[in-house]
């Protein structure tokens, strides 16, 4: 409950000055723009299409991995934005099988296709880019939160940051709840997976998705939790427990009064998520 009330008080008060902190566009420079580019980064055997918003400036600059939730109706872009007027590149990934990208889609294969795309960031096609291999940090919504969570076994991840990660393996719509499975039905339709499809696949990994056992492999770098009032928030604060119980840091949980999407808390997300970056990875 500590944990929380602070949040709730850190949130309280950035979301009070988060115009000024979010909204303040960079010079504009000439010889090194923000830009926005498509790239398609190779997974799976096909090449998945995704955006790449690049920092003004030169050098190199720390990057952001964003990954969507489910089925992708909220890609969170907005904080992208936020994110490379603050100097960081952003690399925000589709998944295969999903709004048009070939492939197969899988929840398994989110979790590949998040490892492909921190392979491409550290790739020479990358660094033509200014994407500082050294400071690559994991952020990821509802599913992408859970995917997020599967990169903790990559020891090179600089930090990680959940937004009420979903537990996939201990998912109702996926284990047996005939309603909630009902109404998931229409969100897998944007997918080229069935229900069954994706019910064979939770239960085929949920050994290897044990979620406070892959928590625990984020400790060593800093993490991000922030939960909403969607009913997630309990496994996060478990994921948060996990890391420090794993010999931490403790993990930074902050929890904001809105749905799942954020909708009408989108300024007090992006400041907060900014100003954790801007303290556990100031500019060099």
């Amino acid at each position: 409950m500590g944990k929380l009330l602070l949040g709730l008080v850190l949130a309280a008060s950035l979301s009070g000055a988060a115009s000024a902190q979010t909204d303040s566009d960079p010079p504009h420079d000439p010889r090194h723009p923000a830009r926005l580019e498509q790239i398609r980064y190779p997974t799976g055997g096909v090449q998945v299409p995704a955006r790449l918003f690049v920092a003004s400036g030169a050098g190199l600059h720390p990057t952001v991995l964003l990954l969507h939730g489910f089925p992708g109706t909220e890609l969170n872009l907005d904080l992208a934005r936020v994110f490379q007027r603050k100097g960081w590149n952003v690399l925000a990934i589709h998944y295969r099988g999903v709004w048009g990208a070939p492939g197969a889609f899988s929840f398994s294969h989110t979790v590949e296709d998040a490892h492909a795309a921190l392979a491409w960031l550290r790739s020479p096609a990358a660094a033509a880019y200014g994407v500082d291999p050294g400071r690559i940090v994991a952020a990821g919504h509802s599913m992408g939160g859970f995917d997020t969570l599967m990169l903790g076994d990559d020891r090179e991840v600089a930090g990680y940051v959940l937004i009420s990660a979903a537990n996939l393996g201990k998912s109702r719509a996926l284990n047996g709840d005939a309603r909630q499975r009902a109404n998931f039905a229409d969100e897998a339709s944007y997918t080229n997976a069935s229900v069954e499809a994706l019910a064979a696949d939770v239960q085929a990994y949920a050994g290897d998705w044990d979620w406070n056992k892959r928590a625990a492999l984020l400790a060593g770098r800093p993490v991000l939790v922030l939960t909403s009032e969607d009913g997630l928030a309990p496994t996060d604060e478990a994921a948060a427990a996990a890391v420090e119980a794993a010999g931490g840091p403790r993990p930074t949980v902050v929890h904001l009064a809105t749905d799942h999407s954020y909708n009408d808390h989108r300024v007090a997300l992006a400041t907060v998520i900014a100003d954790w970056l801007a303290a556990n990875f100031p500019a060099r």
